[in-house]
């Protein structure tokens, strides 16, 4: 019988600011690390908060005697984003750094309830700030539209500089809330969050990216927020716990193993990371845990590399554009910012044969639930009106998924180019693995771009996945060249391999040829070998080396299979091994973590992840929307560890629950 797991989820971080509440009080009180910064922290800022101050205009705050050094509430969160609804009769101020991601031209858009303000400096110098938006009433919330004023004009920033910048906020009573998004080159607009802001730390920081990670964080705040993940009451002593005086919480050393009374365990490397006790304490990585973010680079590794070990999406990025992405090129052990230090490509055999256009890939379902085919196809210009894209699948709830390479056609220079994709309904477009453009979401047909600078002939691989739910099937991707204002040819620019033709590359090195994994509805650019998509627990390789179909486990005689000679003859399927289930239900989620409600109609689907250890949860199912309950079928005997996260229909994924173990028999 499958053991029942019950998850509950009490609140689906769908659109989450994390923050730490320090304790009210005299701010002039507070030791010199919590009442300030001493160096600027990049991907965080404090929001201090002034109470029992009437009005809702900005100067009843300014005005204030508190203002801008006593402040009764300090909260350090990761978007210039206010909580809604937080009280009445308050004021509220961010300082910070802006640093631009990449040169060019940027505007800047303010929302608040009531009055705000933001202002920005040309220079990391506060004094030469300037007031560039502000909402003289009130807006509701992420509303960028209701007065002219909420919008700056445009501004020129440079990459690698630091612009002090402050937000400015009056709440009287009601609703409250405020928020500054911006929109800049190759990219529309979004608040402002991440890497791309910086705190406040009382001196004109204009070189805070080049800070080491110790120094980005500073020991208040640390302890901070170890007390809030860890359920903790947080203690404002200052300095923090320390009995063996190794420079390490105490609290930090019983959750970690660690012994509080015993010094020299601060330069021990439990996990074998490359990093001592002590320093993964400043970094706030997990100690007994060699890559904290999960991303495959090793937390040590990625702080000698410059890299960030709590953001595993690093590891697919190429910061030295040569095609590999740092995963690949810290595994070959090469230079991952010198283009010219780039891995050997093994010599996996008989090459890729192209041909122009995109492979295509057909699913029953809306979350590519079955696979049907797959097929060459020279572009994608597909207006089925109530019918479907191809005679396998049914009229309504089914899915597709487009592969192919770009080659930039212009001689000399950079030339920018625009992606557009159109569609009724869901759509989602990934230009080198990064996502361009998201618009998860039941919807009539729309039309969404994104644009990129590319050189000479520079390839871009794209992926364009889509669903349609009900009622007339849409699916457009053109490309424009932005300097002739012409749509290209795709079958001209883009290419893909020919799946009547075999072929031993092997791309993402999983053990499964490309053209084998793209005629079997798999990735040929993402390591699916220990993935699962049928009910008896086989893996991908499995079915590979078995010749059988990932999906069915049907005999499937293919050139590329190991055991298939003149493609004739398949081997005998493998006998299923037991295997058990468990059964998980949970609760839907009525509001986000901002506070703000959620309906059951917003919510596109549940993904279960599970695996067979709590830090790679490397398996998933999903579930459609409506459902509270699902059964995980194809457990091999031992313990397997699940989670639970929450999709919306705008494509905005949640954190995961808390993870809960099953031990099958």
């Amino acid at each position: 019988m499958p053991r029942h797991l019950l998850f509950l989820l009490v609140c689906s971080a769908l659109s989450m600011a994390g923050c730490q509440t320090w304790p009210p009080g005299d701010f002039d009180d507070l030791p010199p690390t919590a009442a300030l910064p001493e160096s600027s922290v990049r991907g965080e800022v404090q929001i201090y908060y002034w109470e029992n101050i009437s009005g809702t205009a900005i100067g009843s705050l300014t005005g204030s005697a508190a203002f801008p050094d006593e402040p009764d509430e300090t909260v350090t969160v990761s978007e210039l984003r206010g909580v809604s609804n937080r009280g009445e009769s308050y004021g509220s101020l961010i300082r910070g750094y802006i640093h631009p991601p990449i040169d060019g031209v940027y505007t800047f858009y303010v929302s608040g309830d009531d009055e705000t303000e933001f202002w920005l400096s040309s220079s990391s110098d506060p004094e030469l700030a300037e007031r560039i938006a502000t909402v003289p009433g009130w807006t509701s919330e992420l509303d960028y539209n209701k007065y002219a004023a909420q919008r700056s004009a445009a501004i020129e920033l440079v990459s690698g500089e630091g612009y002090y910048f402050e937000v400015r906020h009056k709440e009287g009573g009601g609703g409250d809330h405020f928020s500054v998004a911006w929109e800049g080159p190759g990219f529309s607009r979004q608040i402002l969050s991440g890497q791309d802001i910086a705190s406040y730390a009382g001196e004109p920081s204009p070189a805070a990216e080049q800070q080491s990670a110790e120094e980005a964080f500073r020991l208040g705040y640390t302890v901070g927020f170890f007390d809030a993940g860890q359920g903790l009451a947080f203690s404002p002593t200052y300095p923090p716990l320390d009995e063996d005086q190794d420079g390490i919480y105490d609290n930090w050393e019983t959750v970690n193993g660690l012994n509080p009374s015993d010094p020299a365990d601060a330069n021990s490397d439990p996990d074998d990371d490359l990093l001592v006790a002590a320093d993964e304490f400043l970094l706030g990585t997990r100690e007994n845990n060699p890559d904290t973010d999960g991303d495959g680079i090793p937390d040590g590794a990625e702080f000698a590399l410059a890299l960030n070990p709590l953001d595993p999406a690093d590891a697919q990025m190429d910061i030295d554009d040569d095609g590999f992405t740092n995963l690949e090129e810290y595994l070959a052990g090469t230079d991952l910012a010198d283009p010219a230090s780039a891995p050997e490509v093994p010599d996996t055999g008989a090459g890729i044969v192209y041909v122009g256009g995109f492979v295509g890939q057909y699913f029953q379902g809306t979350s590519f639930n079955q696979f049907l085919l797959a097929r060459n196809d020279p572009d994608i210009e597909f207006q089925a009106g109530s019918g479907a894209f191809v005679a396998e699948q049914p009229n309504d709830n089914f899915s597709a998924r487009w592969y192919g390479v770009f080659s930039a056609p212009h001689t000399s220079g950079n030339r920018s180019y625009t992606f557009r994709v159109r569609t009724d309904d869901g759509a989602r477009l990934y230009l080198d693995g990064e996502q361009g453009i998201s618009a998860w979401r039941d919807q009539g047909a729309t039309t969404y771009t994104t644009t990129a600078s590319l050189e000479p002939d520079q390839t871009v691989s794209l992926m364009m996945e889509y669903y349609e739910r009900s009622g007339a099937a849409v699916a457009e991707f053109s490309i424009l060249d932005d300097l002739t204002g012409t749509n290209l040819a795709l079958v001209d620019v883009v290419r893909s391999p020919d799946l009547s033709q075999p072929s031993e590359t092997d791309t993402d090195a999983d053990g499964i040829p490309d053209t084998w994994e793209l005629r079997n509805g798999l990735s040929p650019w993402r390591d699916d070998a220990s993935e699962i998509n049928n009910g008896s627990g086989v893996t991908n390789i499995a079915a590979f080396t078995s010749s059988l179909s990932p999906w069915t486990l049907e005999p499937l005689a293919s050139p590329e299979s190991p055991t298939v000679g003149d493609g004739s003859t398949t081997s005998p399927a493998p006998s299923e091994p037991e295997t058990g289930s468990a059964t998980l239900s949970w609760t839907a989620p009525l509001t986000r973590v901002d506070g703000s409600s959620i309906s059951l109609s917003e919510i596109q689907s549940y993904e279960i992840i599970y695996g067979s250890s709590p830090d790679s949860l490397s398996n998933t199912v999903t579930v459609d929307g409506s459902q509270t309950s699902a059964e995980v079928t194809g457990l091999s005997p031992g313990t397997w560890y699940f989670a639970i996260r929450v999709i919306d229909t705008d494509g905005l994924t949640s954190e995961n629950s808390e993870v809960l173990s099953y031990t099958v028999q």
